[in-house]
């Protein structure tokens, strides 16, 4: 039986179950001190962690930064932290914010590959300037996109 990834979505409340990055189940806090395990449509009581760690093979993680910073989508494209000022340019077909209400300096939503050096590099959400400068391929939605795109791009 493999390890299962519990991770928390609200601390100490309400936490997500994985196995091998495929969610597949749901554990939840009750106000009596126990916990539900959620698994299809199955509800199954446990006293405590303890009991849940030991009967599932369940390790519980602690919060990480994608959870406490929510991703927030430009057009359909992933940004994390606060937008402002969001555009598309409408010719180079480009998500395009600011990170602050009045600044001049624009980023662009999405995953991207860019050409420095004649090496591909992936970039997140990287300033407007630098797709102005260099060769680029983008955006995508998702950073298996760009994985693939870069593969793709070394077989031809």
């Amino acid at each position: 039986m493999s390890e299962l990834i519990a991770t928390p979505v609200v601390k100490n409340k309400f936490w997500v179950v994985e196995d091998r990055g495929n969610k597949i189940a749901t554990i939840q806090a009750r106000e009596d001190g126990g916990f539900v395990y959620v698994h299809d449509d199955q509800r199954e009581y446990f006293p405590s962690t303890r009991d849940l760690k030991q009967k599932l093979n369940i390790k519980f993680g602690s919060i990480t930064r994608k959870h406490k910073e929510d991703i927030k989508t430009i057009y359909g494209f992933p940004v994390k932290g606060k937008i402002y000022n969001q555009v598309f340019d409408v010719q180079r077909r480009l998500p395009i914010y600011t990170k602050q209400e009045k600044s001049k300096s624009f980023y662009c939503a999405g995953f991207y590959l860019i050409k420095f050096n004649n090496i591909w590099n992936e970039y997140f959400c990287p300033k407007n300037i630098t797709l102005q400068r260099y060769q680029y391929l983008g955006p995508f939605k998702s950073k298996d996109e760009v994985q693939n795109k870069l593969k793709e791009i070394a077989c031809s």
